[in-house]
């Protein structure tokens, strides 16, 4: 499959960006940046990059002069799993003047502006770093500032389309920043990836973050009323105390929790719940689900093949689950499970859609969205 067909790109002469900066989890550089060089090669636009542990960013330059736009393009986080959110920059080097920060800035945003003629928004930002947390008011205080002069200068649309591009400010420390631009059809829609999500009420965990910014990521707001609609099915393995489950009722779907812990009681007394106290990797369905969830703590080896069996036998027509990587060599371990998981499938010739993304609310695992078209040759052994 090529994940860059019908890919529009938009070529702008001049463009003053060199580089590419990644947004990421705190300690997951190396995997975004082995990632990102490798979807690079990819698309045609090999290069190099730089990783400093625990910064929640990386910097990937092409070989190619001037391709960091096309680059950056040709990318998607959608496509991505360890990539928050990516933007072409320039390199720049000279420290800003307390001060004096918003004309230096908008004079390095002028030759942007000039080949791109005008922005859609401006985002200002810092990585998900101790450091980039503390920058927090920073980028607060100059955001309204930065925007009233951008409009004066005509750089901010009045109109903007879906595919124009975004003007990006991000900081690294209080007088170092790098200036560039995003485009909003295959970058995040959210400020430096991170979604501002309040956990609901009654949720008798935050896991249930995971599971709705999952929803609200991996899927449109058409599919999501199609795919999780009331009187939809879903087994629920690991469920306690029920953070999943509890998303999964507020919708209006049937949910089979199995753990042998205990549900937290307001999701126990759900009509529509039925608790079964078993293992969940021995637990089989009596007919197929529409749905299976599954964020047990166990090897992600064990997930995997849990994973691939439901989906190889048809006992459900989609699953989202969650891999807890190990410390050492995750990139490595991902790319093991997604053959342990397609595999089977392949062998027997199903169809198959698969995703894996570190969501924000993730910690040491990635997220994973197994889809399975309608098959005609697929088994249901039950």
């Amino acid at each position: 499959m090529d994940l860059f067909a019908g890919r529009s790109i938009l070529l702008v002469a001049m463009d003053p960006c060199n580089q590419l900066f990644l947004y990421c989890r705190a300690g997951f550089e190396q995997e975004c940046l082995t990632e990102c060089a490798a979807l690079a090669k990819a698309a045609g636009l090999p290069g190099a990059g730089s990783a400093t542990m625990q910064s929640g960013h990386v910097l990937f330059q092409p070989d190619a002069p001037g391709m960091a736009a096309q680059l950056a393009q040709r990318l998607s986080v959608r496509e991505m799993t360890f990539a928050r959110h990516l933007l072409a920059v320039e390199n720049h080097d000279q420290p800003l003047t307390p001060g004096n920060r918003i004309e230096q800035l908008l004079k390095r945003f002028t030759p942007m502006a000039v080949a791109h003629k005008s922005f859609s928004s401006l985002w200002l930002g810092a990585p998900d770093s101790d450091i980039g947390k503390a920058l927090a008011p920073l980028c607060r205080s100059l955001q309204g500032r930065l925007e009233s002069a951008m409009q004066q200068r005509g750089w901010l649309a009045p109109d903007p389309n879906p595919k124009q591009a975004r003007a990006e400010i991000v900081f690294l420390t209080g007088t170092t920043a790098l200036v560039g631009i995003s485009w909003p059809n295959n970058s995040s829609p959210w400020p430096m990836g991170i979604p501002r999500l309040r956990l609901p009420a009654g949720s008798p965990s935050r896991a249930a973050l995971k599971l709705e910014e999952a929803l609200i990521f991996m899927f449109t707001p058409e599919e999501r009323k199609k795919l999780l609609a009331p009187g939809k099915t879903v087994v629920d393995l690991g469920a306690a105390p029920g953070g999943w489950s509890f998303i999964m009722l507020r919708d209006g779907l049937t949910v089979t929790a199995v753990d042998r812990a205990n549900l937290a009681a307001e999701v126990a007394a759900s009509p529509r719940l039925r608790h079964l106290r078993e293992d969940g990797f021995r637990y089989r369905p009596s007919r197929p689900v529409d749905w299976l969830l599954c964020d047990m703590v166990e090897q992600p080896r064990r997930i995997a093949d849990l994973v691939s069996l439901w989906a190889a036998e048809g006992w459900c027509r989609s699953v989202l689950f969650n891999l807890k990587l190990p410390m050492k060599k995750r990139h490595e371990e991902l790319q093991l499970c997604r053959e342990r998981m397609v595999a089977p499938l392949q062998k027997v010739g199903i169809r198959y859609q698969l995703r894996l993304r570190q969501l924000y609310h993730d910690r040491e695992e990635v997220t994973g969205l197994l889809r399975l078209p309608d098959n005609p040759t697929r088994k249901q052994r039950l």
